[in-house]
């Protein structure tokens, strides 16, 4: 066995029995097993209250409709900045567009406060060059109803990073096939659906699985940008969970578990799809 094979199993022995510990003290809590407050019978109520609660129900679509936004937008926008990258061989423009990576979401949810508020920078200088009469006229894109938001917070994070990781895939690519493509007559249009897309397939289902499941469980940024009248699951479960009735931190445990149990579905589902499609199948 190689040596460095051998190095990594305590560190995979050490954070497997941590994440499985973890996993099943929060599946036998989520069942209604916790003596600490004097549950101790096992059961699937739990689960019942929260799929059947209406606000739970309307927390999950609000948060299926902000993942799914900011996930697609997120890869067709970065994309094509990815094309864009690839014609311009500026390194100056390739670090610049690379910085939103290293900001924390938490960072950039209080920059976009400051600037898209309607205290903020942009309507303080619409209110200057007369564009708005008073401040309270700009746009309402902070704790709005739609997430706005939130959507432009995960879309200046994501952005950058679907262009440089396709970007990446991209300079690899076997450019022997476009160009044999091209000599055969067909448009860009055929060449990117027919040629390059296969090529870049599992790159984009990989970006949208890791997407969809971090916007879809995010909690810091809906905390400090959403609307309290839409919540996502992830604050609807912390909301649960920091109650001072403890009789609600089982329905909270259960929440995550399905909210677990949703990211894994949509995972399999996109892989399923990946391997139907032409990029995902094998040629003899």
């Amino acid at each position: 066995m190689n040596k460095k094979r051998v190095l990594v199993i305590p560190f995979l022995l050490l954070n497997g029995a941590v994440i499985l510990a973890a996993l099943f003290k929060g599946i036998q809590i989520s069942l209604g097993y916790y003596p600490l407050i004097g549950l101790n019978k096992i059961s699937l109520t739990n689960y019942q209250q929260v799929l059947n609660d209406p606000f739970f129900q309307k927390s999950l679509g609000y948060s299926c409709y902000l993942a799914l936004t900011a996930t697609f937008l997120s890869l067709l926008l970065g994309l094509l900045l990815a094309f864009l990258l690839l014609k311009v061989k500026n390194p100056w423009l390739h670090k610049i567009i690379s910085l939103p990576i290293s900001l924390p979401h938490i960072i950039v949810a209080l920059m976009m406060m400051q600037m898209i508020g309607q205290t903020g920078i942009i309507s303080r200088l619409f209110f200057q060059l007369g564009w708005i009469q008073e401040v309270g006229q700009f746009p309402l894109m902070i704790h709005d109803s739609g997430g706005v938001g939130i959507i432009l917070v995960f879309l200046y994070k994501e952005i950058p990073y679907v262009a440089v990781t396709t970007l990446a895939i991209l300079q690899q690519l076997q450019l022997g096939y476009i160009e044999v493509a091209r000599n055969l007559g067909a448009s860009s249009v055929r060449i990117f659906f027919s040629v390059i897309l296969p090529m870049i397939q599992k790159t984009l289902v990989t970006l949208f699985i890791i997407l969809f499941c971090f916007t879809f469980a995010s909690f810091e940024v809906p905390y400090l940008l959403g609307n309290p009248s839409n919540q996502t699951v992830a604050l609807t479960a912390y909301d649960l969970f920091t109650q001072a009735d403890l009789t609600t931190r089982p329905q909270a445990f259960a929440l995550n578990l399905v909210m677990s149990g949703i990211c894994l579905v949509v995972a399999a589902v996109a892989l399923v799809i990946s391997r139907i499609l032409p990029g995902g199948r094998k040629t003899s």
